[in-house]
Formats: structure tokens, C-alpha cells, sequence
């Protein structure tokens, strides 16, 4: 089977798996469903040729969760973290040891679907989703702020 063929057989599983627009749509005020953001991510990435789908990582979502809670209570944008921390930093005190590591925030979408949707619209945000190095995720939001951290252990 051809890598293009086996990227459309995984993309119509995971299509099945996922909920149609409009439905389960998981607000930020509550448990982010981490296994709905690890299909929807995983199936974005088949789309691009990348079969292999993300694994969860407790790390990753700890350093996600403290990057949401920290830009979500100040009502910030952007990567850096509290007192000036960049993501790098932020994997150190989680414990993980990354290789390779790539970070998205988004402002102002109320659910998992819309948010990844609107990084695949922006060329760097699809490009870190689409990114072939990284092979695990954490997801979490605060509010209307969301952030995916994606990373590779060394």
C-alpha cells in the first residue's frame, strides 16, 4: 500500500472517530478532551502525510496547563510564560527532556475544533501541527486561551 493511499485509509478511520461540527464541542471553562484534540491533531496530520499519530504526554500537558492558566488569569497572549519563561523552560520544570519543540497559543475560540482550525489557517501554527520531529502533544485551555504544546524526547 503507498503512503498516500495508507494517509487516506487512516484519515477515513479517524474521520469515523471523530464527533460531526456542531457536536461534543468541549468548552475551556471545563476537562479539556484530550483524546478529541489527539484525533482532530492526528487526523490534521495525516491530511499532511504524517501516519503516525501523536501520543499524549503528562509533561507536555503540564507544561500546557501552567502556559494557560498563566496567559488565561492575566488575560496575556503570546509564548512567554510567566516571569519572562520560554517553552523550552517551561518542558525543563515539567520534567521533559525535549529534542525538538514547538508551541501554539490561540485567543478567542470557545472549542477544541474551532481552535485547531484556526492554526491551520496561520502558516507557522499549521507548520508546527504539520511539523514530522514531534511525535507528542498537550493540550489545554483557560478561558478562551488555549495551547497545544507539541515535542519529541530526547
Amino acid at each position: 500500500m503507498t503512503p498516500r493511499i495508507l494517509a487516506l485509509v487512516l484519515m477515513s478511520i479517524l474521520a469515523a472517530c471523530a464527533p460531526r461540527a456542531g457536536t461534543e464541542r468541549i468548552s475551556a471553562g471545563g476537562t479539556v478532551d484530550l483524546a478529541s484534540a489527539g484525533t482532530q491533531l492526528s487526523f490534521q496530520r495525516a491530511g499532511g502525510g504524517i501516519i503516525r499519530p501523536l501520543l499524549h504526554s503528562p509533561e507536555l500537558q503540564a507544561a500546557a496547563e501552567v502556559q494557560a492558566a498563566d496567559l488565561g488569569d492575566a488575560n496575556r497572549r503570546g509564548q512567554i510564560g510567566a516571569s519572562g519563561t520560554a517553552l523550552a523552560d517551561r518542558l525543563q520544570r515539567a520534567g521533559y527532556s525535549a529534542c525538538a519543540s514547538v508551541e501554539n497559543v490561540a485567543n478567542g475560540t470557545s472549542d477544541i475544533r474551532s481552535t485547531i482550525g484556526q492554526w491551520m489557517t496561520n502558516p507557522q501554527q499549521r507548520a508546527n501541527i504539520l511539523n514530522p520531529e514531534v511525535t507528542q502533544f498537550g493540550f489545554a485551555g483557560s478561558g478562551e486561551t488555549w495551547v497545544l504544546v507539541l515535542a519529541r524526547p530526547c
